[in-house]
């Protein structure tokens, strides 16, 4: 059984931090989406990972903790209501 994660990237290009939207597996593996959330990042740009696999509560409380360096288009994305 998967379930929605999410994995947060910092660009070593241009700093930005932007938010992937992601899947955990049953082998505790992470799986990724390519893009960003916002479309703006791409999974293999050369970047640093600041959390992965987080679920979106902790995701929110951690890109919270970071605020105003987070692009706001992906952290959005964690305050929308699910249908």
């Amino acid at each position: 059984m998967s379930k929605n994660v999410y994995i947060l990237r910092k660009s070593k290009e241009n700093g930005e931090l932007h938010l992937f939207l992601a899947k955990s597996t049953d082998e505790n593996e992470c799986k990724s989406q390519q893009k960003s959330i916002c479309g703006r990042m791409d999974i293999e740009e050369p970047s640093q990972t600041i959390f992965s696999c987080q679920p979106e509560d902790r995701a929110r409380t951690q890109c919270a903790k970071i605020g105003r360096e987070m692009c706001s288009t992906c952290v959005s994305h964690l305050y929308m209501d699910k249908i």
